[in-house]
């Protein structure tokens, strides 16, 4: 609180106002308030120090002096330094209980229009909010079930597209396995029958000679004029490899895509 360096008593204007007179509502210094207490008018008034909360209400913050006159202009409290300084020319009015009650009024009849006001516009306020709670709650649970039920639906895509995979790449591994050892058998039963023929042509050739062994050459070419020595073709095999540029987005983001939006607002 601002106050003036010089703290003077009311009453001598010469010595440091130390003590305010409730009744009066002056400030004192020491002898004036043993003497104003001497006197048979005022010898029942009581004093406060100058620093106690309930007196500093009763002193002009800015020169530490009792209120002694209201200013209606300026809607403020005048001490005698406040008249001559900041009141010049307005008109002031005593400080009397009808201006007290005059201002206590207007600030019960402001309040009660605040209390009223702020009544009604919260009367069904706490009744309103319980409502969106539940309603939100409720929108909240809903929206739980139907995530989770889109995640399980996509759980058992998921396993369907698996299990249809799975089946597709063994159905070929097994197809391909065929096809191979098809080809092998094939290879392995061609070199048997080849060595069968030549064990038969070096027996020819150990056993028989001259006209015997033109003879069982000749007879030896005809057996085998006819005989299917093909080499097989190699069968292509293929490969199995995913198509990663099906989707250029990650997993993540793709999978949030199979939700709905939720907003969180």
């Amino acid at each position: 609180m601002a106050q003036s360096v010089v703290e003077t008593c009311e009453i001598c204007n010469q010595a440091l106002g130390i003590d305010f007179c409730e009744e009066c509502e002056q400030t004192f210094c020491n002898h004036c308030k043993l003497m104003h207490l001497r006197m048979k008018i005022s010898r029942n008034h009581t004093f406060k120090n100058v620093d106690h909360e309930e007196v500093k209400l009763n002193l002009c913050d800015q020169h530490n002096l009792g209120y002694i006159l209201y200013c209606e202009k300026c809607n403020s409290l005048a001490c005698k330094t406040c008249i001559i300084e900041n009141h010049k020319g307005h008109e002031l009015e005593d400080i009397n209980i009808a201006k007290i009650s005059e201002l206590q009024v207007e600030v019960s009849e402001k309040l009660e229009s605040y209390s009223k006001e702020i009544h009604e516009g919260s009367r069904n306020s706490p009744l309103l909010m319980k409502d969106q709670m539940k309603n939100h709650e409720k929108a909240c649970k809903k929206a739980i079930e139907e995530i989770n039920c889109r995640s399980n639906a996509i759980k058992s895509c998921v396993d369907k597209i698996v299990d249809s995979y799975t089946t597709q790449i063994l159905q070929k591994e097994e197809n391909q396995n065929r096809k191979a050892n098809a080809y092998i058998d094939a290879i392995e039963n061609l070199v048997e029958n080849l060595y069968k023929i030549k064990r038969e042509y070096w027996t020819i050739l150990d056993k028989r000679s001259g006209v015997a062994l033109l003879k069982s050459l000749q007879k030896f070419q005809k057996d085998n004029n006819n005989l299917d020595l093909e080499i097989p073709v190699v069968p292509s095999l293929g490969q199995t490899l995913a198509a990663r540029n099906r989707c250029k987005c990650s997993v993540f983001d793709m999978t949030v895509g199979l939700f709905d939006d939720y907003n969180f607002d």
